[in-house]
């Protein structure tokens, strides 16, 4: 008997910027800026943030940082050893979870030992990440909103019990509509800019191929605690892989900052906002490559985790904008979800009745741009499912003028938002 095959598609967008901060304290208590959201969640309050940390199951954030490395080491032998590399860890497995609420069977055996969930059980899952997201979201200092729906085709409906995931665990808005109707696109690029407030216009051109289409929106603005001064910035030299040099406006500043170092790299964290959230740069020595980092951060990157002494830094970093678009079906297949991709053996019951969905293509665009007052990053996952201490005299001296990796965290957490490699700023 011939099986109709039906599309799904399910797609996550992430945006931050830095623009226009008003409103919270930097830790010297002058007036920072910090764009005001109507969205934005009330900020948890230090006791209720502290209560819902307690109760994370830490292995949650781990799986996900753990997840965005092997991406990242598999992404890195085609794309990035010449070229940038950015992606959000948090942005794929979130997109990826909403698919893992519908999957069953040895589809979700995959998922879960791909993502790192295994032993963990889908209502813990689901229950880290429900926490997981209103810590992020609720947080002071900074904007970060967080939004997913869930579309429908006019004709067909979700289980009624992964929709009460969905919305319960994810806060996830369900919706029916002609998904091959162009009104259908214009509707959901609207909520995609008015969730990413303007940063991405839309997923769609085209009415997708599609039955259902997931979506997860994130939006996150902040600036740097201790801002750059646009003065100080000249054009340098930046060292590219191939040895040749380019000329890079060079940001600089002399400012106490979590540092780390050894014999192979530096590392320093600059902090947005009230300091929750930070941004990783870990630097190879001259004598090192980025190359031999990544190895290290492949191996063990609790390396880079704590550990960190209070330090003047003489720190210079390049204002730069990195941008990949990468698909990862293929990459997912090769790390272990193997069935999920198959027609013949996907197992996505779970989701809509009587369908036989598996995943066709995964798309990821990722954009980071970093300058004086902060970061401005966005991002794009699309999974098309197809039917079937003291400070020192002297300041430490970092110029990051050679191919560097860095990382978007949250401190309480450990959520690495956005990771990437940067080889051409």
């Amino acid at each position: 008997m011939k099986r109709n095959w039906i599309a799904l598609g399910l797609g996550l967008m992430l945006a931050l910027t830095a623009c226009e901060i008003s409103g919270a304290k930097d830790r010297h208590g002058a007036d920072q800026a910090v764009g005001q959201n109507p969205e934005q969640p009330m900020p948890l309050d230090q006791k209720e943030r502290e209560a819902i940390l307690t109760k994370l199951d830490k292995r949650i954030a781990e799986a996900e940082n753990a997840f965005g490395l092997r991406l990242h080491r598999e992404l890195t032998k085609t794309t990035g050893k010449t070229d940038n590399l950015v992606l959000s860890p948090y942005s794929i497995s979130t997109a990826l979870a909403l698919a893992y609420n519908g999957s069953a069977g040895q589809t979700a055996a995959e998922m879960e030992k791909v993502l790192g969930w295994k032993g963990i059980g889908l209502d813990k899952v689901n229950e880290g990440n429900s926490q997981l997201k209103s810590l992020l979201e609720k947080g002071a200092g900074v904007t970060l909103n967080i939004a997913n729906a869930v579309w429908v085709q006019k004709g067909y409906a979700f289980q009624e019990n992964y929709l009460n995931r969905v919305k319960t665990s994810y806060g996830a808005e369900a919706r029916s509509a002609d998904l091959s109707s162009q009104a259908f696109v214009e509707e959901i690029n609207g909520w995609v800019d008015q969730k990413t407030n303007g940063m991405i216009k839309g997923i769609y051109q085209n009415p997708p191929e599609a039955n259902s289409v997931l979506v997860n929106a994130i939006y996150f603005n902040g600036g740097w605690m201790d801002e750059f001064n646009p003065e100080y910035t000249k054009e340098e030299n930046f060292s590219l892989p191939d040895g040749s040099v380019k000329k890079v406006p060079m940001m600089r500043i002399e400012e106490g900052f979590g540092y780390k170092e050894s014999k192979e790299w530096q590392a320093v964290r600059l902090p947005y906002g009230d300091g929750r959230m930070h941004m990783l740069v870990i630097l190879p020595r001259e004598s090192s490559s980025l190359e031999q980092v990544h190895k290290k951060l492949w191996k063990d990157p609790s390396v880079w985790m704590d550990d960190y002494s209070f330090e003047t830094v003489k720190l210079g970093l390049p204002k730069f904008k990195a941008e990949t678009d990468l698909k990862l079906e293929k990459v997912l297949e090769g790390l272990g979800m193997k069935s999920a991709v198959d027609p013949q053996r996907a197992d996505f019951s779970g989701m809509i009745d009587g369908l036989p969905l598996f995943i066709g293509e995964v798309k990821h665009k990722a954009i980071v741009d970093v300058d004086e007052k902060g970061t401005k990053a966005a991002a794009v996952t699309a999974v098309g499912m197809p039917t079937s201490a003291a400070v020192p005299m002297e300041p430490v001296e970092m110029t990051v003028n050679r191919p560097f990796f860095f990382a978007i965290e949250d401190r309480d957490t450990g959520t690495w938002i956005f990771m990437g490699s940067v080889n051409r700023p």
